[in-house]
């Protein structure tokens, strides 16, 4: 029997799985042509400079570039290439380092010196562009446990719901990227999608295994579960307050008749994907009063729902993902073949 409520949001499941993850870093082959640019382009100023002597402490510009961007790999290879280039220079072109009184050993001293302080300065450099980065990975993984941890607890209150905050995940993270949000957007959205269901802790557990229809007074309280939501998270500050306009608005509807009467384009755009993938998975799913609908039918209820409950955009989207669903997906999200 149905709440006279969206049963769309109330699910019952198992297994939980993985969840994405990272965007890959750069090729090797790109970062070192990277490097070698702007090497070269350095060099190609250098010889129209008058004072090439002087224009040598310009090198340390790629050097430094390299160390912050890529590590001391990158920065001793832009050193490298820098020397290898001035010291061919120096042997072919000896006048563009020469002073009055200058010797060929004295020149090729300093030519030495400045290297060395070159390549010493793109390793150590480096190096702590390494450790900036091992402390940045460290605190990615922490956020990322903290973010799963959160999505568990409410197992403890709605058996299986971190399940389907699993695959909701995964789905909105697969629209995100369709839809041609940038990495940062696309994480947001996965882990506010993760979230998403959080407040039902603050929901009580008569109200959530309710068979029966919801009185008024208890679907009012069920609707408070992404203010609570948002109450429990807040206090953590950082990127966690950029997912909570995301969670605070997945119930609203395009048409204006959502929790909070957000309409159209002033619903984030993350809070109306998470609210095709969130509904497409709770119609997929069994639960005590109604079987789950196949795949194909629960397609047919987004679509059919397009410019009302849904943005049509992201419902398009949504239909051009659907035929490879199940795909390299790390959960699965009962497409057409699940």
């Amino acid at each position: 029997m149905s709440h006279g409520f969206p049963t769309w949001h109330r699910v019952t499941e198992k297994k939980p799985t993985g969840i994405s993850r990272m965007a890959p870093s750069l090729a090797f082959g790109k970062e070192l042509v990277v490097i070698f640019l702007l090497v070269a382009i350095t060099a190609i100023i250098f010889f129209f400079v008058s004072n090439q002597r002087a224009f040598l402490n310009f090198f340390y510009l790629p050097v430094l570039l390299g160390a912050y961007f890529f590590g001391k790999r990158y920065a001793t290879l832009a050193a490298l290439f820098s020397i290898i280039l001035i010291s061919v220079v120096a042997y072919f072109h000896p006048a563009s380092f020469s002073f009055a009184g200058h010797r060929d050993l004295e020149r090729w001293l300093d030519i030495g010196t400045w290297g060395g302080f070159l390549l010493v300065t793109g390793y150590l450099m480096g190096m702590m562009y390494e450790k900036k980065e091992a402390a940045r990975r460290d605190i990615h993984r922490t956020y990322s446990g903290i973010l799963e941890m959160l999505s568990q607890m409410i197992d403890s209150v709605d058996r299986g719901t971190y399940s389907h905050s699993c695959r909701v995940s995964v789905l909105s993270e697969r629209i995100a990227r369709g839809m041609g949000c940038d990495e940062q957007q696309t994480e947001n959205i996965r882990a506010a999608a993760l979230l998403h269901d959080l407040g039902k802790i603050g929901v009580k557990r008569e109200v959530l295994t309710k068979i029966g229809e919801l009185s008024s007074a208890e679907r009012e309280h069920l609707k408070g579960h992404t203010s609570h939501a948002v109450g429990l998270l807040k206090p953590l500050g950082g990127r966690v307050s950029d997912l909570l306009p995301l969670i605070l608005g997945h119930h609203e509807k395009y048409d204006g008749n959502g929790y909070h009467s957000l309409m159209g384009e002033d619903i984030p755009l993350g809070a109306r994907i998470i609210a095709v993938a969130d509904v497409y998975d709770a119609l997929t799913s069994d639960r005590p009063y109604r079987t789950a609908l196949h795949p194909r039918e629960a397609k047919s209820e987004i679509v059919s729902n397009a410019g009302t409950h849904f943005d049509p955009r992201v419902v398009k989207v949504f239909e051009s993902i659907f035929p490879n669903l199940d795909e390299g997906s790390p959960v699965p999200l009962r497409g057409v073949h699940g």
